[in-house]
């Protein structure tokens, strides 16, 4: 099945819902009330239709091996859910010659080493900073004060939270696309003084260069307005492949409105075209539930020289990973479609 079967009638299901449920404006990464959100109410499922079956059996047959867990995950009713403040921290650890991730794992920090200096992709919640992220880069023998650049996958404060430190501190740019920055200026939280001030306008398609390393800002709207997803090289013993990183994912579709998901369908679709283009192969996510990375993090260190890269997953899996997750949604669409009045 395509990834979108009828695409013009997926487009006209933006003007339909927001006319039903009013503007999308997006979903924090947290649990909210459904209510709040647009979600779902309390009420007994209906049996799926035969469109939505298909959506599911498409998602299905792709999920082989290691794609069973984004199927498991996105497409089984229940499993879905926002990622937890409160889960355990990540262990800090190296993923490629060039890459290392850090912070909670359920929201984790990428750091990616170039001949500049270092590039955070996020920076995690504020609360974080002073126990977990400083502490994190230091173990990994890295400088703080090398931070040179934060590109915010989105404008949520468990992204942006430890920004405005190494802004204020150390100089480093803060970059994010213009609807993100007014994501996080209209987003309530408790202390503004997290919030980074507005700084570098990430814009789509245009690369970023750092030193040696160029990173390919994609924008994936559907999450928040500016989501981003950023594609850059990484290196496995000076063996380059290309890594992918989906910073605007939608965990919990209940927690967003119908527009906003038909939006992230359509990101998903623009995305991978440019995913296949650039033959991204590195599987790597922001909030990495959904991907068995513990698993992943697990097998890299009992790794034996001679085997394969666990994050390496291949160009035509990581097409896929991003259908199944598509396929998902899109029944999800469907699905509030027919329960429509």
């Amino acid at each position: 099945m395509a990834l979108l079967t009828d695409k013009q009638r997926l487009q006209s299901r933006i003007a339909l819902f927001a006319a039903a449920t009013g503007a999308f404006t997006g979903a924090m990464c947290v649990p909210m009330t459904a209510a709040a959100q647009g979600g779902p109410q309390n009420a007994t499922p209906r049996p799926d239709s035969v469109e939505v079956q298909q959506h599911i059996a498409a998602a299905q047959s792709l999920a082989t091996g290691i794609l069973q867990t984004p199927f498991e995950f996105f497409c089984v009713p229940g499993n879905a859910r926002p990622n937890s403040f409160t889960a355990p921290n990540l262990v800090p650890v190296q993923l490629f010659d060039n890459l290392y991730a850090l912070g909670n794992s359920e929201t984790v920090v990428h750091v990616i080493k170039t001949s500049a200096g270092l590039v955070l992709i996020d920076s995690g919640m504020p609360a974080d900073l002073e126990t977990v992220l400083l502490p994190g880069l230091r173990e990994l023998g890295l400088d703080p004060a090398d931070v040179k650049l934060i590109l915010l996958g989105h404008g949520h404060v468990d992204h942006y939270g430890g920004a405005a430190y190494f802004q204020n501190r150390y100089g480093a740019q803060i970059g994010t696309s213009e609807a993100d920055w007014q994501t996080i200026d209209a987003e309530r939280t408790s202390d503004d003084v997290n919030k980074p001030a507005p700084d570098l306008v990430i814009h789509d398609r245009e690369p970023v260069i750092v030193g040696d390393t160029e990173i390919l800002p994609v924008a994936i709207p559907g999450h928040t307005p500016g989501s981003l997803a950023f594609i850059f090289p990484v290196q496995d013993a000076g063996v380059s492949h290309t890594a992918g990183l989906f910073g605007g994912t939608v965990l919990a579709a209940g927690y967003v409105k119908t527009p906003g998901l038909v939006q992230y369908v359509e990101s998903i679709d623009s995305y991978l075209t440019v995913a296949s283009q650039m033959k991204v192969d590195v599987e790597i996510q922001n909030h990495p539930i959904f991907d068995d990375t513990p698993g992943r993090i697990a097998a890299l260190a009992r790794r034996q020289a001679g085997q394969a890269h666990p994050f390496v997953i291949g160009s035509d899996q990581y097409q896929k990973f991003w259908r199944i997750v598509s396929e998902c949604m899109q029944a999800e669409i469907i699905r509030r479609e027919e329960a429509a009045p």
